[in-house]
């Protein structure tokens, strides 16, 4: 991944010759809910490719699925006097993170989950922006690919098992409106049972396992991210049936190995690419630090996410190699690129 971006920045040099001599280097402190999904992995090394290109001191934090350490690892970073936080407010965490940061005159972007509030609120006006995926469309997409592909069964039923994330975030809660909208547009699909796999993998085939030995009938299931998508895919594997054909499954992320997984069949349908919310938010902070306000009509960004279906995993190979868009974050950064126009853009196919 360094690599790759290294590379595309290479053809910024002109760009960056005609930028201030020395940016500022600021240190940004960054919190992820949890380093045991590969997604927040993701999430970090792309944000760390930019910290090094952007010549940003980049401290990483792990939440550990746990509200606590959330909070704790705000207040640690507050107590080292970073220049910005950059962190996904799980657990209701928006508030007290927003309040701690505000207190102490601290920069934020929130990622991936939402506040109740825009960004740029009076009452927080700490709060510069967020940066994350448009869930409940990626969770309708998912849906209604997983309907399609399921054959009524002898009750003219399709029956289906939900395996949802972490409960009380805006990610799961949008994932499961948009899963909902499409269940009122089926009304021959039937949810035989739901349970919360907290988007981690081992969890949600612990999970899956228990709510499937009850419902055998069950020919579907949305899962709602990448590790979730896998838990199901082991639990019916170790089963001893075939995940895409005894049982079919849809997840969201564009992990590695779900993109594997599609390519093999054994996942119906994948969708994401948000993990770059990570690297669009450091560059946002980084201009902020430097004097490049961030406009309010670009302060609040939900990102369309890039589908995958079997036919199509090798254009995205092809236009992804090892999974990875071009981006270049000097060419993107105000600070470098007075002409930037913004930090986002959304993963399409070439073709």
């Amino acid at each position: 991944m360094n690599r790759l971006l290294k590379a595309t920045a290479a053809g910024a040099l002109a760009v960056v010759v005609a930028a201030p001599a020395q940016a500022e280097n600021p240190d940004i402190g960054v919190i992820v809910p949890t380093l045991d999904a590969q997604f927040w992995n993701s999430y970090v090394d792309f944000m760390r490719a930019g910290a090094e290109e952007l010549g940003v001191d980049l401290t990483v934090l792990n939440a550990d699925n746990n509200p606590d350490q959330m909070i704790r690892s705000l207040e640690d970073l507050v107590a080292q006097g970073v220049d910005g936080i950059i962190y996904t407010p799980y657990w209701a965490t928006a508030v007290p993170g927003l309040t701690l940061t505000r207190d102490a005159d601290i920069p934020v972007i929130l990622t991936d989950t939402y506040a109740d509030f825009e960004p740029q609120d009076p009452m927080f006006p700490n709060y510069l922006a967020f940066v994350g995926p448009s869930d409940r469309d990626a969770g309708r997409q998912m849906a209604e690919t997983l309907f399609d592909a399921i054959e009524p069964d002898e009750d003219g039923k399709k029956h289906i098992a939900v395996v949802n994330g972490t409960a009380g975030t805006s990610v799961a809660i949008d994932r499961r409106a948009g899963l909902q909208d499409a269940l009122d547009a089926n009304p021959d699909v039937v949810v035989v049972g739901e349970v919360d796999g907290n988007f981690v993998r081992d969890t949600s085939q612990t999970v899956f396992e228990s709510l499937w030995q009850g419902n055998p009938e069950i020919q579907g299931v949305w899962a709602a991210n990448g590790g979730t998508a896998t838990g199901v895919i082991a639990a019916i594997t170790s089963a001893g049936q075939t995940a895409g054909e005894d049982i079919v499954v849809v997840g969201m992320d564009l992990n590695p190995e779900n993109v594997d997984a599609v390519e093999q069949g054994t996942l119906l349908f994948d969708i994401g690419g948000h993990w770059l919310q990570g690297g669009f938010a450091l560059v946002m902070m980084y201009d902020h630090l430097n004097g490049n306000a961030l406009p309010a009509e670009q302060a609040n960004v939900k990102l369309d996410l890039l589908p995958l279906t079997q036919d199509l995993v090798p254009q995205f190979r092809a236009d992804f190699p090892g999974g990875v868009p071009e981006y270049d974050f000097k060419d993107r950064s105000r600070t470098y690129n007075p002409d930037a126009e913004t930090a986002v853009f959304e993963m399409t196919y070439s073709q």
